[in-house]
């Protein structure tokens, strides 16, 4: 399958997009999110679409190549946080077309984005601001004083030159009998503060030794003040401070490890980084003490439905650690499920993400023309099912029935079929990957962050089966 039509095909079916008005591109979620590996674009005066650069146009973003849809390079437009039509000359970026929230092209840079009374033409007033954006503050008005700066805003200023003003400009206080502050970027640290149990000279002082904590409460009220943690990985490295003798301070975490997720962040702890089962669920779904197990028989179709299967089952099987018994009592679908024991489920988003899928199979009593488990390629159906089958069919399942990705198998050849006594093959849940044989299937779409189970389908056309998962059946980076 080509590449542009796996991508056409994850955006048909999930079902968390809604259509927009533009050709092939849908609307973001309410959040500003899209699927996997898509971004949310937002020209301004348009509605938020999802997009892929390269492979689906962009409303403003270039091209990996940096190009336009045009053949230019694009322009510069600045931040326009406050609406005034003028831009932060600070926060600027190179695209297509106008963003939303941007000054238009070729905007006057914006000395505050933070006010829209405060751009290029405005009229300078006695505030203690530069009100038009021309670098001095109130020039032209009467009684302007000395003004030094403030940094922390704890009432000690840095003594430098100064700027003059009617009033105090933002960050600032009056120069006359002003006293030096000597950190002038910590609001903690100034002459009129308390020691603390932190080795730094909090009161300005000069001194850090023990008889400067005298007059202070640090043994029954610690100050907190970040540190690393020596020896500690991923989020455990970030501490706080604490004096629990009075006098010497100890680095404590300030969080405990938790199970790993795709973000990008060693939240276990362990020096590595989004690593399984938390980020990417288990390599194996063979006889996993946190995993529970189950499968049985669902009523017959083309089992290409629009939920998941465990609740439609009519007939349970016996699945102990991933080998399904049981018998038919009619036409059916038979599936095979493992499922997470913990309420966090599995986090699939991570990126190129494989299912692995291999089994042993038997049965008896076959039909004379369709075998154990059915003809494929008899009939197709409107998203290119076979009435019998191309099995096998996989749901990713999330707290709902109607939380699912389905995903089937797609070529006739090689699908599970007749009296075949053993299927492998590899499933990339990301539709923008070599596909491996698989498709998605309408209907499906949910956050693949919190995935519940698995669940694997094939027809059954004869008595008694005996399905037996085995290695490597898991998931694989």
């Amino acid at each position: 399958m080509k590449r542009s039509a796996a991508v056409i095909a994850l955006l048909c079916v999930t079902s968390c997009f809604e259509p927009t008005s533009q050709a092939r591109l849908y609307a973001c979620n309410a959040d500003g999110t899209c699927p996997s590996r898509y971004v949310c674009d937002h020209a301004f005066g348009q509605p938020a679409v999802c997009c892929l650069p390269g492979v689906l146009a962009c409303p403003t973003l270039r091209n990996p190549d940096n190009t336009c849809a045009d053949g230019s390079t694009g322009a510069t437009f600045l931040r326009d946080r406050d609406g005034d039509g003028f831009g932060n000359a600070n926060e600027q970026v190179i695209r297509c077309a106008r963003p939303e929230g941007f000054a238009a092209k070729g905007a006057k840079p914006d000395c505050d984005d933070t006010r829209d009374d405060v751009k290029p033409p405005t009229a300078e007033t006695c505030n203690g601001v530069d009100d038009n954006c021309d670098g001095v503050i109130d020039e032209g008005l009467a009684t302007r004083e000395a003004f030094v700066r403030d940094e922390d805003g704890d009432g000690y200023p840095e003594l430098d030159g100064g700027v003059l003003a009617c009033v105090a400009p933002p960050g600032t206080v009056r120069a006359a009998g002003a006293i030096a502050d000597c950190a002038p970027y910590e609001a903690s640290r100034h002459p009129d503060a308390g020691e603390r149990c932190n080795g730094i000279d909090d009161d300005c002082d000069t001194s850090i030794t023990a008889s400067s904590y005298a007059d202070t409460q640090l043994v029954t009220e610690p100050v907190r003040f970040p540190c690393l943690v020596p020896n500690a990985k991923g989020i455990c490295v970030d501490g706080v401070l604490t004096c629990p003798t009075g006098v010497q301070p100890v680095c404590t975490a300030l969080r405990a490890p938790t199970a790993e997720t795709c973000d990008g962040i060693d939240t276990d702890c362990d020096g590595t980084l989004d690593n399984q089962p938390g980020c990417g669920g288990p390599t194996s779904l063979i006889n996993q003490a946190n995993l529970r197990y189950g499968g049985g028989l669902v009523p017959g179709g083309t089992g290409l439905f629009d939920q998941c299967q465990k609740g439609r089952i009519s007939a349970a099987g016996t699945n102990v650690g991933g080998r399904l018994t049981g018998t038919r009592n009619t036409d059916v679908n038979l599936i095979w499920w493992a499922e997470a024991t913990s309420d966090a489920g599995w986090d699939l988003s991570a990126e190129n993400l494989r299912l692995v899928l291999s089994w042993a199979a038997s049965g008896t009593n076959p039909s004379s023309l369709r075998g154990l488990w059915g003809l494929a390629g008899t009939g197709t159906l409107p998203d290119g099912g076979q009435l019998d089958g191309v099995h096998p069919v996989v749901y990713l399942c999330g707290d709902g029935p109607n939380d699912l990705v389905r995903y089937r198998w797609e070529q006739a050849s090689t699908s599970f079929k007749m009296n075949e006594t053993e299927f492998t093959g590899q499933l990339h849940l990301d539709p923008t990957q070599p596909d491996g044989g698989f498709v998605l299937g309408l209907g499906s779409g949910f956050d693949t962050r919190r995935v519940r189970r698995v669940e694997v389908m094939m027809r059954f056309v004869g008595t008694n089966y005996d399905i037996a998962m085995r290695a490597p059946t898991g998931f694989v980076k």
